[in-house]
């Protein structure tokens, strides 16, 4: 909360408070008699007790409607109260045009207190305190109701009311500045000091009720109007009764003569004006001294942030909502060929012919594993230059500007097509020796079998196995690099998840440790669009994980369910578990933990980098979560229907986060 607005709820309930306390104890003077009281000072004439019941009501209305959480009952009291403080001033209003304020409430409050009538002379009733009361009950009444144009209205009112009771401090302060006569100058007056500054006080803190509306919002806000209106408003509402206040006591004094007032107060009030705009020309001149030093630092900000983009690496372009470039840097001059000028308000399909959400074919162009979008851009020349396109909106901007940044990949490109040709030559070159070596070692071992030499047999079976490793590690290298190319081709085909993890368990789970899976099968879910030779594959990974990193006995529970459109599976064991740092790299390339290193020390690191891989092929997540001595449980899912790359691109972040969320 703002330090203004605190302040003036504060005002608010202090307002409320002393209005019911003077009250109170002015209705105790009038009960037992108490002149001190009943005036609230022995120079000063004694309030009236509809008067003290009135600010009694409207305190106690004013104090409901400021609880912070108050009921249906507080509200209720709030506005009968409210109603009743109208009513009040309305019936006193009334008794003073028809009986001089001699009868009515006034006087059946006196009688229940023992009194008669009224003894002295200078308690003649004031219509402008009935008035206060009336104006403040309807006021208060609508305080607490939604509709903007019923605050409006009880903003008039309030305003209304505090005018009424400063014309009444201005007739008790100015009024002797008019009389040549030195007539007593506290028992001339029919409104008294004290009622008049309560009531000022109980309509400004109705005011301050609403501090966020109306218009007390106008003093609240952190704006130039707030600002100004924050020094200017208290100087002319209080100006003019300090003055007369000053001017009565020269007056009383003897100091100021009878003919000297009225010239004293003008020139008094022509200062005070001439004061009051040069405090509303100071006051803009420090917000302006304000606006120009915050200019001149978004000036340096934008400068700043401008070189950031001229110096750095990658080509960078700003876009407005409807796609025009608004600044591009020096190396997009560079790479696409234009000057900066000739890019400025046009198109970025001039760079980006396919727009910068790439092509609507999801297979035509693949994504690259980093989270950009693979694009072809055109240069000025006509040629044309891969790019990975990565956007960020600007935070704070209204008319949805976005920064594209777009990395040349031509060299990365070349790279990856020497890596095609490496992995291809390993694969041609190294799997038909091997594949010789295979089959010559299982002639072999048949051949020392028939001739009893066990011994000799052994070694034919461990050249056999290293073959079979070897030609493994061959199918991983090659299997990760087509699917980080993008070179491979899912085969879809719709398949039942619940009986291919049942195949799975069946046919690739060694017979001696199928009893330890439990497959748990939700709800029906309908035929998955898949590539089931590659998804059997991270299937088996995590499954041959669970056993192997598990103590033996332990159970590993395999469930399927679906999440927000999404097949999800998870496999769970009863494990060590994983550390944090270990977890959030378990699916990178080449990474092994400690644990996996002395496990399997043959193994290269590919297992579960293959397997993210090929799950985000299918448009699905793959994660862990686990905890040290709490086990693992491995998740991935797969769409339950195949979405545009448009579509998939908007959803991925909301999907994968209420996935995991379901899914945990």
């Amino acid at each position: 909360m703002p330090r203004s607005t605190a302040l003036v709820r504060a005002l608010a309930r202090s307002s409320a408070a002393a209005a019911c306390l003077v009250g109170l104890l002015v209705l105790v003077g009038w009960a037992l008699d108490v002149m001190v009281l009943k005036s609230m000072g022995a120079a000063l004439p004694a309030m009236r007790p509809s008067a003290a019941l009135g600010l009694m009501f409207a305190g106690g209305a004013l104090g409901m409607r400021l609880r912070c959480l108050a009921s249906a009952k507080h509200r209720q009291l709030g506005t009968v109260l409210a109603w009743a403080t109208a009513v009040l001033g309305a019936a006193s209003l009334l008794d003073s045009f028809i009986t001089g304020g001699t009868g009515g409430l006034d006087a059946l409050l006196l009688r229940l207190f023992g009194e008669d009538g009224f003894a002295s002379p200078g308690i003649k009733p004031s219509p402008l305190t009935s008035l206060c009361l009336l104006l403040l009950g309807p006021a208060l009444a609508l305080l607490d109701k939604g509709a903007p144009q019923r605050l409006w209205w009880s903003d008039a009112l309030v305003a209304l009311a505090l005018m009424a009771a400063l014309m009444g401090l201005n007739g008790f302060l100015l009024g002797p500045l008019v009389t040549p006569a030195a007539v007593p100058f506290f028992q001339e007056r029919s409104m008294g000091l004290h009622t008049t500054c309560m009531l000022i006080l109980l309509a400004v803190g109705t005011l301050c009720a609403r501090p966020d509306l109306g218009l007390m919002a106008r003093l609240t806000q952190d704006t130039l109007g707030g600002f100004v209106a924050r020094r200017l408003v208290p100087v002319t509402l209080l100006g003019p009764p300090v003055l007369g206040l000053t001017l009565v006591v020269l007056h009383l004094s003897g100091a100021l003569g009878h003919d000297a007032k009225f010239p004293l107060f003008a020139t008094v009030v022509a200062a005070g004006g001439a004061t009051l705009v040069l405090m509303a020309a100071r006051a803009l001149d420090l917000l302006d001294t304000e606006r120009r030093r915050a200019t001149t630092a978004l000036a340096a900000s934008e400068v700043r942030f401008r070189t950031f983009l001229d110096t750095a690496p990658d080509p960078m372009v700003v876009l407005d909502a409807t796609g025009r470039v608004r600044f591009a840097n020096a190396e997009a001059e560079r790479v696409f060929g234009y000057r900066r000028e000739a890019l400025l308000d046009r198109s970025v399909e001039l760079l980006v012919p396919e727009g910068l959400h790439g092509p609507s074919n999801p297979s035509a162009t693949p994504r690259p594993t980093g989270g950009g979008r693979m694009v072809s851009g055109r240069r000025q020349d006509g040629t044309s230059v891969p790019l990975e396109v990565r956007l960020s909106p600007l935070e704070g901007e209204d008319d949805a500007t976005t920064i594209a940044i777009l990395r040349d990949v031509t060299e990365r490109r070349d790279l990856e097509k020497l890596r095609e040709e490496y992995v291809g030559l390993i694969s041609h070159d190294l799997r038909n020796p091997l594949h010789t070596i295979n089959l010559r070692a299982h002639l072999l071992q048949r051949a020392l079998h028939e001739r009893k030499l066990e011994r000799e047999g052994h070694m034919a079976q461990a050249i056999i196995h290293n073959v079979e490793w070897m030609n493994t590690m061959i199918e991983e290298l090659l299997e990760g690099s087509r699917l980080e190319s993008g070179s491979v081709t899912l085969r879809r085909s719709p398949r039942d998840l619940g009986r291919f993890l049942e195949e799975v368990l069946e046919r690739d789970v060694a017979p001696d440790a199928r009893e330890r899976f439990r497959l748990h099968l939700g709800t029906s879910i309908p035929p998955v669009p898949m590539d089931a030779a590659r998804l059997e594959r991270v299937v088996t990974n995590l499954l041959t994980n669970a056993i192997k990193y598990s103590p033996k006995g332990t159970p590993v529970d395999v469930r399927l369910s679906a999440v927000h459109d999404q097949a999800v599976v998870s496999v769970s064991n009863l494990g060590a578990g994983l550390a944090a740092q270990d977890a959030a790299r378990l699916f990178d390339k080449y990474y092994r933990t400690e644990d996996g290193r002395s496990a399997d020390g043959k193994g290269l690191g590919l297992g579960l980098y293959i397997s993210r891989l090929i799950v985000e092929a299918h448009g699905g997540h793959i994660w862990v979560e686990s905890e040290p001595d709490q086990g693992a449980t491995f998740f991935f899912s797969v769409p339950l229907a195949v979405a545009s790359e448009t579509e998939a691109s908007e959803t991925e972040a909301s999907e994968t986060e209420t996935v995991r969320q379901r899914a945990g």
